[in-house]
């Protein structure tokens, strides 16, 4: 046995980077990397309309050159989570940059609406790879207060994206060209790629099978769970693509759920939920998505309807929104070691609540800024505080795991949202509705949106009151002490 613990911890060592001697380059890498995923989904949200307007498709074929990159990007966390630790975190980094950049560079070129929607959703699962093998680069690279650091960078190379998408998409947008957008993206992410090689070292979690059957029926389940909320929006509820959608998702999570029972080595360790401190890492990202990420999504076409906004004044309203998202996390980040998660998470769920509350009962840029507020706080302890629960050898299993709930919550909160602001002003104009959500003037029935706005942001400022409740409850928790062994019985 003690052998066996000497061969572990040797491996360990060859495989994991000495945090001692590793300069800061990993982490700006990583984290210039993680800044370029967030300007692409933005940015997609501002582009879909005009992308459509050039191919002249449907309100349905459009809405997924933006919907296709969020689906993949939650539907592979767990399995290029689970991946990075069994064949390598820089490859799994080198791989996903890779696919990222060259479907963007498809995206670019598209001949057809149906090109780009594919390209779209390629580009969201090398973002995947990106985001759970970047996350578990930074935990197995850095300790202590230097991972804190690393991770409270992160977070705020989240906030830049999210900050400077809706300025480099409705800039460049307003010059007449989405295909420019898409492809300064996939350039800058080809600069990274040559470079990566030359900064990142090689590490890897516990030697084992890799769940393939696990990572197929698992994906595609969720693939196709997302598939029916957003077709939803759009068909019904009762619409065969949607019912089937449903129905294949079902089956595919009953035999994910069954085959992953008889592995001793599943593809996530779902036991981590009964960690007070997870379960609530979790709640924040789906609670926020309800308010911040689905707002980037639903607001686009209020401005240009009721407010009149183009391209670029839409980018300018929802950087008021995003700009907080980068700011905040660069001051919290210093405060992140002397305040408790507790208190940072639940604060950043409250000033979400406020946001939306102005926002229902006066719209303007302050209300926006307190949702962005809300959300760039969270990111300084968010991803830090989810592989902290977890040894190092399993940080990439731990923040796909994460990454999935929280990229799922997000698709969610955008389908749900926009199916709510649909519901409600189709009940109050009828099917001039339709016109209205494509972003065409609202004239005489710009009363009627605001109104069907207004109605979910009450709705999003009292889920975020619950959720911040329930985050404050679950951290309140004392952790799980560890399992003691029982003592050894002496025989003769």
């Amino acid at each position: 046995m003690r052998e066996r613990v000497l061969s572990e911890s040797a491996e360990s060592a060859v495989s994991t980077p000495d945090s001692s001697r590793e300069p800061w380059r990993v982490a700006a890498l990583v984290c210039l990397a993680a800044s370029l995923l967030p300007i692409s989904l933005t940015g997609g949200a501002l582009a879909a309309p005009h992308v459509g307007s050039e191919f002249g498709s449907g309100v349905a074929a459009t809405q997924w050159v933006a919907n296709a990159y969020m689906l993949t990007f939650a539907a592979f966390m767990a399995v290029t989570g689970s991946l990075a630790d069994r064949i390598g975190r820089r490859r799994v980094f080198l791989g996903g940059l890779v696919t990222f950049a060259a479907a963007l560079y498809l995206a670019a070129a598209g001949p057809s609406i149906v090109v780009v929607d594919i390209a779209r959703a390629v580009a969201g699962a090398g973002a995947a790879s990106v985001v759970t093998s970047g996350s578990a680069l930074l935990a197995a690279t850095y300790t202590g207060a230097r991972k804190s650091r690393a991770f409270a960078m992160l977070g705020t190379s989240f906030g830049l994206g999210l900050a400077c998408g809706p300025l480099i998409g409705g800039a460049l947008i307003s010059l007449g060209d989405w295909r420019l957008l898409f492809g300064l993206i996939a350039g800058a992410a080809t600069v990274l790629l040559a470079i990566s090689p030359f900064v990142i070292q090689e590490s890897t979690g516990p030697e084992g099978e890799i769940d393939a059957v696990g990572g197929v029926t698992f994906t595609a389940g969720l693939a196709a769970l997302i598939t029916a909320l957003v077709e939803a929006q759009q068909r019904g509820l009762t619409h065969p693509v949607v019912v089937t959608a449903a129905v294949a998702a079902a089956a595919l999570f009953v035999t994910f759920t069954v085959t992953e029972r008889r592995r001793a080595e599943p593809l996530f360790d779902v036991s981590l939920f009964a960690l007070p401190k997870f379960l609530a890492v979790c709640v924040v990202p789906t609670v926020l998505a309800f308010g911040f990420v689905a707002l980037v999504v639903v607001l686009p076409p209020y401005l240009e309807s009721v407010e009149g906004a183009d391209s670029g004044e839409v980018g300018l309203w929802l950087a008021a929104m995003t700009m907080p998202a980068l700011v905040v996390p660069m001051f919290a980040g210093l405060v992140a070691n002397r305040l408790a998660p507790r208190t940072i998470l639940a604060v950043s769920l409250a000033l979400q609540a406020a946001g939306a509350v102005w926002l229902a009962t006066s719209f303007n840029p302050a209300g926006l800024a307190l949702v962005g507020g809300g959300f760039g706080l969270s990111l300084s302890v968010l991803d830090g505080t989810a592989v902290s629960v977890v040894d190092p050898g399993r940080s990439g299993m731990a923040a796909g795991l994460f990454n999935t709930v929280r990229l799922t919550g997000e698709a969610v909160g955008i389908a749900a949202v926009g199916a709510a602001l649909s519901t409600l002003l189709h009940g109050r104009i009828g099917d001039d509705a339709a016109e209205l959500l494509r972003g065409e003037p609202a004239g005489q029935l710009a009363a009627d949106y605001t109104g069907a706005l207004d109605v979910v942001l009450w709705t999003v400022a009292g889920l975020s009151l619950a959720g911040a409740a329930v985050v404050w409850r679950l951290l309140s928790q004392p952790e799980p002490a560890p399992a003691t062994p029982e003592p050894a019985v002496l025989t003769s």
